[in-house]
């Protein structure tokens, strides 16, 4: 008796569109930040700030513990409850992914030099900074302000417990002062537990600190706004998917997602082990996205594996 071959289609490729509407971007604005200090004999504020909140402060910086007014980190904390719903809208639940995120800063203060109003943030400097990922959202931002600091929300010795959970280094990034109003963009590394987070669709926690000597980055916070407030880009695209695998009319059927009105070749391979993947057809995804082939040729082969790709 002759059996029909070993058809095997869940390999696929994910392909990360080329046309404009093959990608959405949401921009998200953060929900809590919170600046961290410690303080300095200088620091107009005082020299022991550590147990301190200034979480209502309009401004955020980024300095080294030699610096003149004491070392500066800062928390940001962005939601993506809207992002995650506009991908599912845009393309159905599970049929989109992450393709890109950046992160914007933007102050009032971007020139090289420049001291800011308030003798208590850093000389505008540029130079290195890192960027974390924190698992740990679990921090409340506080009333505390420069002026009037208070102990109701974050400190900066409250990162012992914020890094005690998983985090991440995303990079260290190099600030050059762009000039007044300017946002400086940073593009982040798709690392696995980044893309998680934000595709759960919960909050999204950072970390930025002094990579160098050299840095005071001072940049706007979420309660100063003025359209300045940090930003988080999140860019998703289609993801392309081989759904199911039928045999019919001495043939074999695939049926698969992508993006509406977008032709695909279709290509197969008869071992996984080696890339020698043969494009045996192209396939365009109707209006909804939907995608079918029908392979005539498959009844000649052993075991075949399939892929879309753009």
């Amino acid at each position: 008796m002759n059996r029909p071959p070993a058809i095997i289609f869940c390999f696929m490729m994910f392909c990360l569109g080329s046309i404009a509407t093959a990608q959405v971007t949401t921009t998200n604005i953060t929900v809590a930040d919170a600046l961290l200090a410690t303080g300095s004999p200088n620091n107009p504020i005082g020299a022991d700030l550590t147990g301190l909140n200034f979480g209502a402060g309009g401004a955020l910086a980024v300095a080294p513990a030699s610096s003149y007014d004491g070392e500066y980190q800062s928390l940001l904390k962005f939601n993506l409850a809207d992002a995650v719903a506009r991908f599912n809208t845009n393309y159905g639940a599970g049929h989109w992914q992450i393709k890109e995120i950046t992160l914007a800063l933007t102050s009032n203060y971007g020139a090289s030099g420049v001291q800011p109003n308030s003798a208590a943030f850093p000389v505008i400097a540029g130079g290195k900074f890192a960027i974390e990922w924190l698992a740990n959202d679990n921090w409340v931002e506080g009333t505390g302000t420069p002026n009037v600091p208070t102990m109701d929300g974050v400190a900066f010795n409250s990162l012992p417990d914020l890094l005690s959970g998983t985090h991440e280094i995303l990079g260290t990034n190099t600030y050059t002062p762009p000039g007044n109003n300017v946002p400086a963009k940073y593009t982040l590394p798709l690392t696995a537990h980044l893309v998680a987070d934000v595709s759960g669709g919960g909050d999204v926690t950072f970390l930025l600190y002094a990579g160098d000597n050299q840095i005071g980055y001072l940049f706007n916070s979420y309660n100063f706004g003025r359209g300045n407030q940090p930003r988080l880009m999140v860019t998703a695209v289609v993801l392309v998917k081989i759904l199911s695998g039928t045999f019919t009319n001495g043939g074999f059927r695939l049926g698969g997602f992508g993006n509406g009105n977008t032709t695909y070749q279709v290509q197969a391979s008869t071992n996984l082990a080696t890339t020698n993947w043969q494009t045996i057809g192209t396939a365009t995804a109707d209006s909804s996205g939907a995608i079918e082939f029908d392979d005539a040729g498959a009844s000649n082969q052993p075991q075949r594996f399939y892929r879309f790709s753009q």
